[in-house]
């Protein structure tokens, strides 16, 4: 007898659910089974889908829930043993806590009622706190599930939801940002059924497993996801954006706003020095970036945060930063005011003189034209100004074929012979100092052309571009 593939997956199932009901029915009445998604209730004598309902869910209209996942059709006559499978989102839940697990600076709680206080490491949080960060204080708050909550600077969060689901313990969190920015990284929740909200009053982020950053502002939310996927939606919870890893946006009050690119990582020019007590971090330039925002810890996890600053690319500045080892945040804020992805590192910060400011660079010369005899080389500049000009076969100017004084912004000089060489300039001021040399400019020189792309050689470090 030949069995088709239908009637093969038929019996196989058919096989399944027997061995499952076989071992269901071996379970006492009245007793419960607990899985990681949920629990299965084995029925008694006079049990309906209702009263199971009323007894194990939120509420007792559930039952029909249960019956369309039980495959029961009727709320009468349940056989004893009959395994009800009850999911982790519809069962009752029971009050959960937390506990601070890192704080720096001034950190204050207000209970519910009414009472307030300073926490400190250890301090249990629990359902309604109202948690205040000041200036350059933070705190972390560690949840049943190792999920965590940290709260930055000058930010409120009332955590209006603590709970889990009894049997489960399937966390069920919402975080209210009043004001300032909240970080969340939550433990993955698609196998316990748990859920975690961050609410604002004009949106709301739900997640079942990532990292992700809000940040309220004055007229609109930004969303930040760094790890997992985070739905994003208006205060209403409808028409919500799915956000994927490295991706944000910005909601208002009538609009969710469009799914934007969150900018790279950046990077240091140079590792941070400290001068006058204060820590001074500069950033290689991003491209579509504005500021940059730098936030230090003592730990690799940015748990134990002290200090954070923003600023532009050439110099991020942190307050009353003591010498020693310490680990950094660094991340990009684009125009639209999204906190990019973040770049974590380890630096030392040791006492330094104060780099030399060193004056732009004059730009570059170029070969304006050329003629078998002689070289034109122009650059920007005043006609009546003085000026130093050098030419050498090396793009450190040990090697120089000519160096000239000039008023003017252009200079003649001989054909070299064949072979690669390198221009620059310096302006002369009026009491005779020099300013800064122009980066090198390269020429090529055969017996036809004259080769310069216009394109200066900047060097590996200021330094290399100052007066010789």
């Amino acid at each position: 007898m030949r069995i088709t593939l239908i009637q093969l997956r038929v019996l196989t199932a058919l096989l399944v659910s027997a061995v499952l009901l076989s071992s269901a029915f071996a379970q006492t009445p009245g007793s419960i089974t607990t899985l990681p998604s949920g629990i299965v209730y084995h029925a008694k004598a006079g049990d309906t889908l209702m009263s199971i309902a009323s007894a194990y869910t939120t509420r007792a209209a559930n039952w029909i829930t249960l019956g369309i996942i039980n495959n029961i059709a009727k709320d009468t006559g349940i056989p004893i043993g009959t395994p009800i499978t009850i999911p982790a989102d519809l069962l009752q839940d029971e009050p959960s806590e937390g506990k601070v697990i890192a704080r720096n600076g001034l950190v204050t709680a207000t209970y519910t009622d009414g009472t307030t206080g300073v926490l400190n490491i250890g301090n249990r949080i629990v359902e309604g706190v109202k948690v205040s960060t000041g200036t350059n204080s933070f705190v972390t708050i560690g949840l049943p599930d190792q999920s965590r909550v940290s709260i930055p600077s000058n930010s409120n969060v009332q955590i209006t939801t603590l709970r889990k689901t009894l049997y489960t313990a399937s966390p069920r969190v919402e975080v209210a940002l009043q004001k300032g920015r909240v970080l969340s990284r939550v433990s993955p929740l698609e196998t316990n059924k748990g859920s975690y909200k961050v609410r604002t009053p004009l949106s709301v982020a739900g997640v079942r497993g990532t990292e992700f950053r809000v940040r309220l502002g004055d007229k609109e939310v930004a969303t930040e996801v760094l790890d997992g996927r985070v739905l994003a939606s208006l205060q209403r919870e409808d028409n919500g954006r799915l956000l994927p890893r490295a991706k944000g946006n910005i909601t208002t009050r009538t609009s969710l706003g469009p799914t934007v690119d969150l900018l790279a990582p950046p990077q240091l020019a140079d590792m941070p020095y400290r001068f006058g007590e204060h820590a001074h971090f500069a950033f290689m330039p991003l491209p579509n970036a504005v500021s940059y925002h730098v936030e230090l810890a003592h730990d690799s996890e940015m748990l134990d945060l002290i200090a954070e600053g923003s600023g532009k690319a050439g110099d991020v500045i942190l307050e009353n930063i003591a010498e020693g080892n310490y680990f950094a945040r660094l991340t990009a804020i684009d125009p639209l005011g999204l906190e990019g992805m973040p770049r974590v590192m380890a630096v030392t910060i040791r006492d330094r003189v104060k780099p030399q400011t060193y004056t732009p660079a004059q730009p570059a010369p170029t070969v304006a034209s050329s003629n078998p005899q002689e070289l034109l080389l122009r650059w920007p500049g005043s006609a009546t100004a003085k000026y130093n000009v050098q030419v050498a076969r090396d793009s450190e100017f040990s090697w120089l074929t000519y160096n000239a004084s000039v008023t003017g912004n252009e200079v003649r000089f001989p054909r070299p012979s064949f072979g690669t060489y390198f221009a620059r300039v310096q302006s002369i001021n009026p009491d005779g100092s020099g300013n800064a040399y122009s980066f090198a400019q390269t020429l090529i020189v055969t017996d036809q052309w004259i080769i310069n792309d216009g394109q200066p050689l900047r060097p590996k470090s200021p330094a290399n571009s100052a007066s010789r």
